[in-house]
């Protein structure tokens, strides 16, 4: 079904359908009106042409009248041809002078024909100017539109150029703020990439040169290595999502072991920063459709942002519950729990609170869980606990068994 036509152009588009239709009708009437004229003004030439050879046969003998009538005739036909009606009275009269011998009563009868044809002029003049003032109407009706037409058309240019300075406007502002935005995605990244490795570092050239629990040490390599898999994981995740360019490819899973496949590839983190995961999985199947890697990256994006908000030796509670047609993940910490003014931001790319900035992170985990949430035909939300902390939810419609 084709798209409708925006308001403001079918408007437009009437306008100047309205303003055509109207200069159209003036041409018209201008064009009518100018061969009206030009009509009324052979008849006023042929009815000077007549009362000149009326006027020619005064005094004159009958011998003279044959030649001068036949052109009399042929002016009147010509008139006729113009529109103009012939009077059978005046014909007859033309065809009565041969016949008439007096010539008192032929000068009578020269006279009356004569003032007819005065008032035939004084007619046909009378109706040029009345079609001389109708195009001189026209005409001043025909540069007023034009004048319209013109202001019209000025108008419209003003307003396309403005609302086009304005498009232009809006969109050099989006170019800066995804230019800010690249600029800060970098900077966090390489804030948050340098981090993992300085410390795969540290620990390396510490074992080496101390010759201490390689072990140890070598454990705490590898999860920082996972803490920098996931962080990059993350940002291209989420920069391919923004872009409009991942296809998921949902199949139906077992919600559980989702979440256990989050939950073992944080666990290197966890232990390194010495927060425990609490997880009671439910006895019974919750079955979701989903895509199981782009899922799996959520919930390890925000078991990850809780490990990182939570404080040594506390706990990170992860919930999974059946309510009706969801299935209902939580994930609770015990850290400072959010700023009110934080709660309605917290799920938008790159922001992070003031408890997040110093605690490190990107602000990139919760925005790609929320669009992998969006994807999955579920929400997801964050909140504070009355005891303390904060808590993401995420819902997930369920599918049937």
């Amino acid at each position: 079904m084709p798209e409708p036509i925006p308001m403001p152009i079918a408007r437009g588009f009437a306008g100047w359908l309205v303003m055509a239709a109207a200069l159209a009708a003036l041409m018209a009437g201008f064009v009518f009106s100018l061969h009206s004229a030009a009509r009324q003004f052979e008849i006023a030439l042929l009815a000077e042409r007549q009362a000149g050879l009326i006027a020619g046969l005064s005094g004159q003998p009958l011998s003279q009248f044959p030649p001068r009538l036949a052109e009399y005739r042929a002016l009147v036909a010509q008139e006729s041809a113009l529109g103009s009606p012939a009077h059978s009275d005046e014909l007859a009269r033309i065809n009565r002078l041969p016949t008439m011998v007096d010539t008192a009563r032929r000068e009578a009868l020269l006279a009356t024909m004569m003032a007819g044809e005065r008032a035939e002029v004084a007619a046909a003049r009378a109706a040029l100017d009345h079609s001389r003032n109708r195009m001189l109407l026209l005409g001043g009706m025909l540069t007023l539109l034009a004048l319209v037409s013109a202001g019209t058309g000025l108008w419209r240019l003003v307003w396309a150029n403005r609302a086009l300075e304005r498009e232009v406007a809006a969109r050099s502002a989006q170019l800066q703020a995804v230019d800010r935005s690249r600029r800060l995605f970098f900077a966090k990244a390489s804030h948050e990439l340098r981090t993992p490795v300085a410390a795969m570092r540290s620990l390396a050239e510490v074992t080496l040169s101390a010759g201490g629990d390689q072990a140890a040490a070598l454990h705490d390599v590898v999860a920082q290595a996972q803490f920098l898999s996931h962080r990059i994981d993350e940002m291209l995740s989420l920069a391919s999502a923004q872009e409009g360019r991942p296809v998921l490819a949902p199949a139906p899973y077992d919600l559980r072991e989702i979440v256990a496949g989050a939950l073992s590839a944080a666990g290197p983190f966890a232990r390194l920063v010495e927060v425990e995961l609490v997880y009671d999985p439910p006895a019974d199947s919750v079955h979701v459709r989903a895509d199981g890697r782009w899922l799996g990256q959520a919930l390890l994006a925000i078991i990850d942002n809780g490990l990182k908000i939570s404080d040594p030796g506390a706990a990170l509670e992860i919930t999974l519950i059946r309510d009706h047609a969801y299935a209902i993940l939580s994930i609770a910490d015990h850290g400072p729990g959010m700023g009110e003014a934080d709660l309605p931001l917290i799920f938008e790319a790159y922001y992070q609170s003031e408890e997040g900035r110093h605690r490190g992170g990107t602000g990139l985990g919760l925005a790609l869980a929320r669009w992998v949430a969006d994807q999955h035909g579920g929400t997801i939300r964050a909140e504070n606990r009355a005891t303390g902390g904060a808590r993401i939810v995420l819902m997930l419609p369920l599918e049937e068994a």
